[in-house]
């Protein structure tokens, strides 16, 4: 009965299939296994095939003069008050504090930015979501003290994914964020800091974006900021210590603008701070590790202005993956098992060529898909069962089907004998 079951090439395809695809898992499961005592893989598991886009194929977007970043490097809070009265004397849209302030450091110091906060018409605040409970849901916040933050029009969590289950402080690339979350209760949500800033200039925009509904969203970027290097000229306009100071700036870069208040260094293009630095995809050095390029504050301008443009990424759906990946194994094994039985001696040579061909193919498809339509495809498995699919095939058919077939074992067991009678009769 299960002979016959091989003999129909449609059955038998379905079988192989099924095959390499546990052959694939397998194979992942190994890898993950593997990858503490792999140094090239750990160098190379951050990257992604759309990072080519950023580093080779797209132009130097314009400036987004909506948004300006302010360095605070390491002021101490009397000083960075006195930024905040100069910059809000431009009459900014909106200013946003990337940065804490939780504890007390002294009277002169806490009671000077008190009152700079106090006169700001609108302040958004940075928290951070602290612990979520067995719901999935966030039990503690990060605040600035009440001293300060009772003066805030309104508040955002700045916390950025740098990888599945990776919190930010690691060293992983931040491709993504989530734009929103339950805070306490199933009636409450916590907006993520960058959109309840992009709230201020477009809030219909806002309003589209968040009808998405997406768990999670990918970031497109658009640039770095002044003082920064990166792929791109710079996209964001900044101001470093001294250029605010000094009033180094003309009124209309800062009215009716989002201004962020965030770490860019102790001074603009300080090789030695990392503090709320990041990799991203704009990094200089996509493949391996270099040095973080971006601080947080303009991951945070990047997301504002792909929702001003509403300029987004789409992701291809996992169910969407899984399926091509099937319809893909199927289709290449249905053919390379007529190349099996039909032109055995040709079967290695066409099947590694076909399966080149179809990864550059796949890998085109990957890249100008994100170039020229933001879309990404995330075709991971398809690839891998594009790898697999001739050799495993040639598994299938040698070893598996004869395990299950009267032939195959009898032709098995013949050898064995062929070979014990031989040494007899030596």
């Amino acid at each position: 009965m299960r002979g016959s079951i091989f003999k129909n090439i449609w059955i038998d395809s379905v079988l192989a299939t099924a095959f390499i695809f546990v052959v694939i898992f397998g194979l992942f499961s190994l890898i993950n296994v593997f990858d503490a005592i792999d140094p090239v893989g750990e160098a190379l598991e951050d990257v992604e095939f759309n990072d080519i886009v950023y580093s080779t194929l797209r132009e130097d977007p314009p400036a987004d003069d909506n948004i300006v970043i302010v360095n605070i490097g390491r002021l101490p809070r009397r000083m960075i008050a006195e930024q905040i009265r100069i910059i809000n004397k431009y009459n900014p849209k909106v200013i946003g504090l990337d940065t804490f302030f939780p504890f007390p450091k002294g009277e002169a110091q806490d009671s000077a930015l008190a009152n700079a906060l106090s006169e700001v018409d609108n302040l958004v605040m940075a928290t951070k979501l602290e612990r979520w409970n067995d719901k999935n849901v966030v039990d503690s916040l990060k605040l600035s003290a009440e001293k300060f933050r009772v003066h805030a029009e309104d508040f955002g969590f700045a916390n950025l994914i740098t990888a599945e289950g990776v919190s930010q402080e690691d060293v992983k690339t931040c491709r993504s964020f989530v734009p929103k979350d339950i805070l306490y209760n199933k009636d409450s949500t916590h907006l993520f800091f960058a959109v309840k800033l992009a709230q201020y200039l477009g809030p219909k925009k806002v309003e589209r974006f968040l009808e998405r509904d997406n768990e999670v969203e990918y970031i497109n970027y658009k640039g770095n900021a002044m003082g920064s290097q990166t792929n791109f000229a710079p996209t964001f306009f900044a101001l470093d210590i001294p250029d605010v100071f000094n009033e180094n700036f003309v009124p209309e870069l800062i009215e009716g603008k989002i201004v962020i208040f965030g770490m860019l260094g102790e001074y603009f293009g300080d090789p030695y701070n990392i503090e709320d630095k990041y990799y991203t995809p704009l990094n200089e050095k996509y493949a391996g590790r270099g040095k973080p390029d971006m601080y947080g504050a303009v991951i945070h301008a990047n997301i504002i202005s792909m929702i001003l443009d509403e300029d987004y990424v789409y992701k291809l759906e996992e169910h969407y993956q899984i399926i091509i990946a099937v319809l893909l194994c199927y289709l290449n094994v249905v053919a390379f098992m007529w190349v099996y039985y039909a032109l055995k001696n040709w079967y290695d040579g066409i099947t590694k060529v076909v399966q080149l061909i179809e990864l550059l193919l796949i890998l085109g498809a990957i890249i100008y898909s994100y170039h020229l339509y933001n879309i990404n495809l995330e075709l991971t498995l398809a690839m891998g069962v594009v790898a697999v699919v001739g050799d495993s095939l040639e598994v299938y058919n040698g070893v598996v089907k004869n395990m299950f077939t009267k032939e195959g074992r009898k032709e098995l067991f013949s050898v064995n004998k062929r070979r014990k009678d031989k040494v007899e009769i030596n």
